[in-house]
């Protein structure tokens, strides 16, 4: 059974979820505005004068025959991919429920990506940044400075 979370003050659970919803509206919901915004205006080549046009915009792109061949190749790509994808994840996932001889074999390679990235992304720094054969030692050295970390 589970237990309810329940908090002593009433504004902790907002004050938490608080730097969630900041950062989604200004990194995702501003930017979006912002976008919606521009395009109902007519800007010059270099952003000193705009018109606001309302959906003018709107009727030539939907009007140009290109675009809209190219707004249904990339829907039909999409949930190409997306069908594909999640059905071929989904027999995976089938395969990792099963109770079958080396299901453990087959569980710990559907798993490896994860540990292998990790450890990957560490080693390509360490060589990066050695100071024998570093690419950013040596790219240090060629500017000027001289660095030797060990």
């Amino acid at each position: 059974m589970q237990e309810r979370v329940i908090f002593k003050s009433r504004s902790l659970p907002y004050l938490l979820v608080a730097p969630q919803i900041i950062i989604t509206l200004i990194f995702f919901l501003w930017p979006a505005a912002q976008a919606l915004y521009q395009s109902f205006l007519i800007e010059d080549a270099f952003g000193f004068s705009s018109e606001f046009v309302w959906f003018e915009n709107y009727q030539m792109l939907f009007e140009d025959p290109y675009y809209i061949d190219a707004f249904l190749r990339t829907g039909l790509f999409s949930l190409a991919v997306a069908g594909l994808s999640m059905s071929f994840a989904l027999v995976l996932a089938g395969f990792a429920d099963r109770v079958i001889k080396g299901a453990l074999i087959y569980r710990t390679f559907l798993i490896w990506p994860y540990a292998v990235a990790p450890a990957l992304a560490g080693a390509l720094w360490v060589f990066m940044f050695d100071p024998t054969l570093g690419i950013w030692t040596y790219f240090l050295k060629f500017v000027g400075v001289d660095l030797n970390y060990k």
